[in-house]
């Protein structure tokens, strides 16, 4: 099957949730690992250093939450990330607002201080861990037993918070939560989407 779309990037939550969309939708796509010293590549195609990138067509975009837009938006006729109602959609815009600020800060407090070259203090570490804890907890209790966090469909709200959770859980970088078994279901289905998320890191 021709890819639809090139996606350009790195083992991180961001590009995982990415991934997880792709599959979702069922979008044709070629994944390209970028090398993490030489980033010109992303700088050529898109004006910056960051991953994940997408080409599309003449199409260029960059930031995963753009990126998940950009996808609704586009290929309609495949499943829908963001609701089939307006009130559906305001509760999966706070949920994974939700999850790429509070729940994914922590872990991107300490990736960026990791990947600048600059040591993480211990208290740095300790705070994030119990941040990240807090807003996992939240997860959890919001889930409950549903299978979704919103309606009776994967949505964008469970794509960010499901590739966070995966990410944090196998790169070792905090504790998890008491009560993380209860959502391992969940972030399964969820990752489940992913046909790279067990590739080294890189």
């Amino acid at each position: 099957m021709t890819a639809e779309v090139i996606l350009h990037g790195l083992q991180t939550s961001n590009n995982m949730k990415v991934r997880v969309a792709l599959g979702y939708k069922e979008i044709p796509y070629e994944y390209r690992v970028i090398d993490r010293a030489d980033r010109s590549e992303l700088v050529r195609l898109s004006g910056q250093y960051l991953t994940p990138v997408i080409v599309h067509g003449d199409r260029v975009l960059f930031d995963s939450a753009a990126i998940l837009r950009y996808l609704d938006a586009n290929f309609r006729d495949r499943p829908a990330l963001f609701g089939s109602s307006k009130e559906e959609q305001w509760e999966i815009e706070d949920l994974e607002f939700f999850a790429r600020t509070i729940l994914a800060g922590p872990m991107m407090t300490v990736a960026h201080s990791r990947s600048s070259g600059r040591k993480v203090e211990e208290s740095v570490q300790a705070r994030c861990g119990d941040e990240f804890r807090k807003a996992a907890s939240e997860l959890i209790r919001r889930l409950g037993s549903r299978k979704w966090l919103v309606g009776d469909r994967m949505s964008a709200a469970d794509v960010t918070a499901g590739a966070v959770i995966h990410r944090v859980r196998t790169s070792g970088l905090f504790e998890m939560p008491g009560g993380i078994e209860a959502i391992d279901p969940w972030v399964a289905r969820v990752m489940s989407y992913d046909q790279y998320r067990d590739q080294p890191s890189g």
